[in-house]
């Protein structure tokens, strides 16, 4: 394997996993922040106008940054029956072909979470129940998470490739 093409696969399977370590802390914020909510609420009566809103947006951020992290530890859902007894090169062909799958859904994020972002983005877009809380940036998520997930499909296509080609065993994660 070419160097650069090393490093490449570096960056971008160390990109999924720095999503992965962000999410668990936008993960551990959102937690923060709702029990903030049920000890003001219930405690004190004295619920917040933003905590229900802010959590869920970082549960969308949480969303859209996790796909990259589990495609590259392998944690999607797959039909481990028939795919588990093929070969290293037989798992390569399908992981080939779903490859083709992942990039179509890949692009749809692209092409319409960034359309989607840059209308909110144009229109300068708050909440509804809270004008304090900016929608925009969070819709950028969108395109980031197709982005991320789409790159970290390639590396595992190129691995998938080498093992076609017969210069490398089965990648393993």
């Amino acid at each position: 394997m070419g160097r650069t093409l090393q490093r490449f696969l570096v960056f971008v399977e160390a990109l999924s996993l720095w999503s992965g370590r962000l999410a668990a802390w936008l993960t551990l914020a959102a937690v923060l922040i709702l029990t903030v909510e049920v000890v003001r609420r219930y405690f004190f009566n004295a619920p917040t106008q933003w905590a229900h809103e802010v959590s869920t947006l970082l549960f969308g951020l949480l969303y859209a940054f996790t796909g990259a992290y589990a495609l590259k530890e392998k944690a999607h859902v797959g039909v481990d029956v028939f795919y588990a007894r093929l070969s290293p090169k037989g798992r390569a062909w399908v992981n080939l072909l779903g490859f083709v799958f992942l990039a179509l859904f890949c692009g749809t994020l692209l092409v319409y979470g960034w359309k989607f972002f840059w209308t909110s983005w144009q229109n300068r877009e708050f909440s509804l129940a809270n004008q304090a809380i900016p929608i925009f940036p969070f819709k950028l998520a969108i395109p980031l998470g197709g982005a991320l997930i789409l790159l970290q499909g390639l590396a595992n296509l190129l691995r998938d490739l080498k093992v076609l080609l017969g210069k490398e065993e089965e990648h393993a994660h």
